[in-house]
């Protein structure tokens, strides 16, 4: 079951979660669950993709979110901001950070390059995420607001009357053709742009990441191995059950993770992501039938043998190690875990030569084409304090220079510092980070702006060359939750808490240690205990009364 988050709070889901409960946005990493926003987000309102002519990939991208791959950074980046625009000014900001903070200015080599291209500064105040929430309301209560804020799930009383009061529609600015101002903003594709448009206008720039955390990866020695080359082809949710059944044996079993495990099956089964309208009303995931059909058919893989034993108690650590070492054969965890240092694509073959593992493409448990979740579309997006019309477009300037592509001079210097000092060049032109490097590229202008996501892997090219045919298999058939990019108050001090006797009562069944009724009544508990309240706070921010802007995590 997908449960509505903010960012922060995955660490502590993913240990509190019990038995299909774990989120992919809480196992894929950075990204979130930003998905496309039902607010009504009309062409008039979003910019206009424009395609930059920058660096040529490998692998090309698609207008839709499958991200371009390249296997080398370019050996002569392009510039994307030609000269310093900001003429001495200070732009101001403030965002989370995930790490030590980094190198001063005064010491930072590429911050002070980054200054001297910008002709100004920026003056970031960077918040501990765990702390970010607090700080950002500390901020706005004051009055005192900067000129860029990270808006990545923060609960902001009155969010719309916020926004409309304190924060900057750029749809006159960014709009339709207007966007060709911002050369590197109008390459950032519509889909990332409309979890940022609330009450008709235009709130927000983005921070794009990869549209989907995927469905999990398989060990394709043992699937073929097994007679099965394609998931995709698997006929029906029969099928499946006899291929586990001839996975599991001689110490393996199909599945590893009980804890962990239900998000592929909630995609092969057309479980919608969190929420989904029907004669237009909101029905939450777990209210549908597909989700019934899903715990029950998950009930007859567990009585069948093909979970590990006592997987129901694994950590995330204990479920990878399983995989890794070839104890089972299928597990969830998002795409980013495949092509990284240290990825399955290098520690399962790392473990056994024989062992090669891809990403799960989804079947549909009735025939035809599955569904996967659009759930990792925006890591976040950044709101602007209003201001004059030059003042913004300024702020504007900044932002297009924070969301330079890859492959280009401003991308190198913003994520890998400067060269000699941070970095240095193997003789394909890939930077090869120095020790200072860590400090010195932790400012956080990703946190504020970013470019399209983009697949990158010198090392592991075969590796890139999987994810990305994954993407292009994925995104085509992803589905949206209409509520991400909303807020519920209920659901931001109530959700996780009413949605664990549900967790617990499909653990139960799924154990066979209670009746599909018990899981049943958990859900009518859940509608009592603030589930319709949540509901109906969305459905009211559908209307545009009380929309959020941040994304659930």
């Amino acid at each position: 079951m997908a449960l509505e988050t903010n960012r922060r709070t995955f660490l502590s889901f993913a240990a509190l979660s019990v038995l299909g409960v774990a989120t992919a946005g809480s196992l894929a990493g950075c990204g979130t669950k930003g998905a496309l926003n039902a607010s009504a987000a009309s062409a008039s309102v979003l910019p206009k993709y424009i395609p930059l002519n920058g660096a040529t990939p490998d692998l090309a991208g698609t207008a839709e979110g499958v991200p371009a791959a390249f296997f080398n950074y370019p050996a002569k980046p392009f510039r994307s901001v030609p000269a310093p625009f900001l003429k001495g000014q200070k732009i101001t900001a403030i965002t989370n950070i995930f790490g030590p903070p980094p190198t001063p200015m005064a010491s930072n080599p590429a911050w002070q390059e980054i200054d001297k291209r910008l002709g100004g500064t920026v003056d970031i105040t960077a918040v501990s995420s765990d702390d970010y929430d607090t700080k950002l309301n500390t901020v706005i209560a004051g009055g005192d607001m900067p000129d860029l804020m990270l808006n990545d799930g923060a609960a902001i009383a009155d969010i719309i009357g916020f926004l409309e009061s304190a924060c900057q529609d750029l749809t006159p600015f960014l709009a339709g053709d207007k966007s060709k101002d911002y050369p590197n903003l109008a390459n950032i594709p519509q889909a990332f742009w409309k979890p940022a448009v609330q009450n008709g206008k235009l709130y927000g720039i983005p921070i794009p990441r990869g549209m989907t955390g995927g469905s999990g990866f398989i060990n394709q020695t043992f699937f073929e191995a097994a007679g099965v080359t394609d998931t995709s082809a698997i006929k029906n949710a029969d099928d499946y059950l006899s291929l586990a059944k001839q996975l599991t044996g001689a110490n393996r079993w199909a599945l590893g993770s009980t804890k962990f495990g239900l998000v592929p099956f909630e995609h092969i089964f057309h479980v919608p992501f969190n929420w989904t309208m029907k004669n237009g009303k909101l029905v939450k995931d777990i209210e549908t039938p597909e989700y019934l059909e899903m715990v029950s058919f998950v009930q007859k893989l567990y009585a069948a043998g093909c979970f590990a034993p006592g997987s129901e108690g694994w950590t995330k650590s204990q479920m990878s190690n399983a995989f890794i070492s070839g104890q089972v054969a299928q597990i969830y965890d998002g795409l980013p875990a495949f092509g990284k240092p240290g990825g399955y694509q290098q520690t399962v073959p790392a473990a056994n030569p024989a062992n090669k593992v891809v990403p799960f493409i989804p079947f549909s448990a009735t025939g035809g084409k599955a569904t996967v979740w659009l759930d990792n579309i925006d890591f976040a997006w950044t709101m602007v304090k209003k201001g004059s019309a030059d003042h913004i477009r300024q702020v504007l300037q900044v932002a297009n220079f924070l969301a330079a592509p890859f492959g280009s001079e401003e991308y190198l210097l913003m994520n890998y510092g400067a060269e000699g000092t941070d970095y240095t060049r193997d003789d394909k032109g890939n930077p090869i980070p120095t020790p200072a490097a860590a400090l010195n590229t932790a400012v956080p202008w990703k946190y504020l702006a970013a470019g399209p996501n983009t697949l990158y892997s010198p090392q592991f090219p075969d590796a890139i060359k999987v994810l990305h045919d994954a993407y292009a298999k994925l995104v085509p058939i992803g589905v949206a939750d209409p509520t991400l990019g909303l807020f519920s108050p209920t659901n931001a001090k109530q959700g996780l808490t009413i949605a664990k006797p549900v967790s617990d009562a499909v653990t139960n069944f799924i154990a066979g240690r209670g009746s599909l009724n018990d899981v049943k009544s958990a859900i009518s508990t859940w509608k009592s205990a603030g589930g319709d309240t949540i509901r109906s706070e969305f459905q009211k921010a559908l209307s545009g009364a009380t929309a959020s802007p941040s994304p659930s995590a």
